[in-house]
């Protein structure tokens, strides 16, 4: 993202913040001045006289200020492209950012959300020896801890957009196949974050096979239906521009990423998009088909909050996490699954059933950090994000539970979440059942 961008949308997130705690506040003056009792509702409305004044006056500099600051950084912004360009670093906070607040930034036309895109990673550009020796020199003088952070997700190729803008498709580096693998990643991550520690499974399942990774890049934070309608309406027209035929496509959802895929797959189904009949295999990495514990304690600590007059206000802090973090309290991955209630006041699992698409062979691996093998699965701790139950489609309700075939899932343990971007262990698998080789014997 251009620098310009990125200070107009952290300027205007900033000021939005502001006006926020600035309404916290005032909440709070309204609930202490009433002195109501311990546990109740809380009083409505405005703050009442000198305060309520004040508050206002606050919230009306913030826009001001906001509006001026704004149109100032808008001419700004060609300049600061020029002289400050954009970086893997700042790309990864960004995507966290979107994670966390996506939906905000979208809803409020703000320069920090994310479109969706797909891309691909492709070899950086040669260098003048020249400047590969100065490079190399730098790097042996920059601290072993920058090294460290630089090898946590990919800064060396550049990640190239080929939809909706077909950049990739005149670079010279550009070599297509006929068999497609689309990478879609999870909350609060970026395309570059497949590579972890130096290692990517897809950039080493295609250097032992045809096959041509694609990256899905989009805005986290808002809800997965909506995410997944916009995947599926761009794997159509991708199919429609890639250069050579089409003959397979196999998809790999890390976390969220594996809702989303189930929700393009779904509308794509409902609605005979061309795409879904090239799918032949799909594997869920982590992925929280019945929901992720931390999202629902987060619902209850926001819960416990709105008890007393006196935190009620606070409680606007839970709020702020984003329609895409509240999905996975139970793995939402349809319209009708969140748009019928309040997520932060309902805590209902109200989800249709979404089976698993037929005539595509689904995989699904799941981690817990349990060292030894439990006598049942509810016994096994989760990944720190997941538990291996919903990572596998099991659930109480028999409506609910995701058919995966007998050999079709996979539990590694002593493994965390995201530790399964770089584990061998899981690089295997996927090689065992996304090789051509292995269609055989499945």
């Amino acid at each position: 993202m251009e620098t310009g961008k990125t200070i107009r949308g952290s300027t205007k997130l900033a000021f939005d913040f502001a006006h926020g705690v600035t309404n916290i506040a005032e909440g709070m003056y309204r609930n202490i001045a009433a002195t109501p009792l311990p546990l109740g509702e809380e009083p409505e409305g405005r703050a009442q006289g000198i305060a309520g004044l004040v508050h206002e006056s606050i919230r009306r500099v913030i826009r001001t200020t906001s509006g001026t600051a704004d149109w100032i950084l808008e001419r700004l912004a060609p300049d600061l492209d020029r002289t400050l360009p954009a970086g893997p670093h700042r790309e990864a906070i960004i995507a966290a950012l979107n994670g966390v607040c996506g939906d905000h930034l979208a809803n409020s036309g703000n320069p920090l959300a994310i479109p969706m895109q797909l891309r691909m990673l492709l070899p950086p550009l040669e260098q003048s020896k020249e400047t590969a020796d100065s490079n190399c020199l730098a790097d042996e003088q920059a601290p072993k801890q920058e090294q460290t952070k630089a090898s946590l997700f990919e800064v060396e190729k550049r990640s190239i957009e080929i939809h909706p803008q077909p950049n990739a498709l005149t670079d010279d580096a550009f070599n297509p196949t006929g068999k497609l693998l689309i990478l879609v990643h999870g909350l609060s991550m970026n395309e570059r974050e497949w590579t972890s520690h130096q290692h990517n499974h897809a950039e080493a399942l295609a250097e032992n096979s045809d096959y041509t990774p694609v990256y899905a890049l989009y805005n986290s934070g808002r809800n997965i239906s909506t995410n997944g309608r916009e995947l599926c309406d761009q794997l159509t027209a991708l199919l429609s521009k890639w250069p050579v035929p089409v003959n397979s496509i196999s998809v790999i959802g890390f976390s969220m990423g594996g809702l989303l895929t189930r929700s393009a797959m779904h509308i794509a189904q409902e609605e005979e998009h061309p795409w879904l009949a090239k799918v032949d295999k799909a594997v869920y990495v982590g992925t929280p088909h019945h929901g992720a514990v931390m999202e629902r304690g987060g619902y209850w600590l926001q819960k416990s909050l709105t008890y007393s007059p006196y935190s009620a206000p606070l409680a606007a802090l839970g709020r702020v996490r984003s329609k895409g973090i509240t999905d996975l309290r139970h793995g939402n991955v349809q319209d009708d699954d969140w748009q019928h209630h309040d997520e932060h006041a309902d805590n209902g699992d109200v989800r249709r059933p979404t089976p698993l698409p037929d005539d595509i062979k689904h995989y699904a691996i799941a981690a817990t950090l349990s060292k030894v093998s439990g006598d049942r699965i509810g016994k096994l701790l989760g990944d720190g994000l997941v538990h291996p139950s919903s990572a596998t489609g099991r659930h109480k309700q028999p409506e609910l539970q995701l058919q995966f075939p007998e050999g079709h899932t996979k539990i590694f343990y002593d493994l965390g979440h995201l530790a399964m971007l770089r584990d061998q262990r899981v690089m295997r698998q996927l090689e065992e059942w996304l090789n051509p080789e292995a269609d055989s014997e499945a």
